[in-house]
């Protein structure tokens, strides 16, 4: 989640939990899912993406089923024929459809899709909204207002109580946006994407060869190269270095 550095007043002008402070109540509750994800050194999950027309209700635009993996400081994604790498160094994508690997260098984020700066979120925050439903799940509405810097005007996150994973996640986009190609040339609309996370399994052993780059690359006289199924792959290099080298 991307917000530009715009820091606005927080006005908590609403909060189920009578006399509680959202701000301490958010911080105490996202500390608890961070360390679940954090400790946790090995554990895959199960994610699906649905993308609606509008904020409330809509049509579906598009629904795409992934899996994520974590294997200590490693990462792999796949959604749908699109596979995702990343390690400190470097990220690799494998578009599978159309035959590329790109490589670039990895941002300094986080490398699990679902840890939050709540500190962030909460600066950016107009107004924080706490309920529990019933005794496994607790939703957090965290509305940004009329914030045209912030990417999202308002998300929703769901906190399984069990455990403290991320059960679903609701962003709410403030621009609008073309959301297939036959609307490009038609009327945008301001999508909402709803991420639910179907499970999160703890593992003790994991596939090494996912991670690994060589399972996906070949370095031959310093230019990369695809390997075993990938070999014949259009390579994108966009690593600094290569970039910077060019110019």
């Amino acid at each position: 989640m991307k917000f530009f550095a715009t820091i606005i007043l927080i006005q908590l002008t609403s909060c189920v939990y009578a006399g509680v402070n959202p701000i301490e109540k958010a911080k105490a509750d996202f500390k608890k899912v961070d360390l679940v994800y954090s400790a946790t050194s090995m554990y895959s999950v199960d994610i699906q993406y649905s993308v609606f027309d509008n904020h409330s209700g809509g049509n579906l635009v598009e629904q795409k089923y992934g899996q994520y993996f974590k294997n200590k400081n490693l990462s792999y994604t796949k959604i749908l024929n699109i596979e995702t790498i990343v390690n400190t160094k470097i990220t690799i994508v494998a578009n599978n459809e159309d035959k590329v690997l790109v490589i670039a260098d990895t941002r300094k984020i986080e490398l699990s899709p679902i840890q939050t700066n709540i500190d962030t979120l909460l600066k950016l925050c107009d107004n924080i909204k706490i309920q529990d439903i019933g005794v496994t799940e607790r939703y957090y509405s965290l509305d940004f207002g009329k914030d045209e810097n912030t990417e999202f005007s308002k998300i929703d996150i769901y906190i399984n109580l069990s455990n403290y994973s991320i059960k679903k996640l609701v962003m709410f986009y403030n621009e609008t946006m073309p959301l297939t190609q036959n609307d490009y040339y038609g009327l945008e609309k301001k999508p909402r994407l709803e991420i639910v996370y179907k499970t999160f399994t703890p593992m003790s052993k994991a596939n090494e060869l996912l991670f690994s780059e060589s399972t996906y690359l070949n370095v031959v006289d310093n230019q990369y190269k695809g390997k075993g199924k990938y070999s014949g792959y259009k390579i994108m290099n966009q690593l600094q270095s290569v970039r910077f080298k060019k110019k």
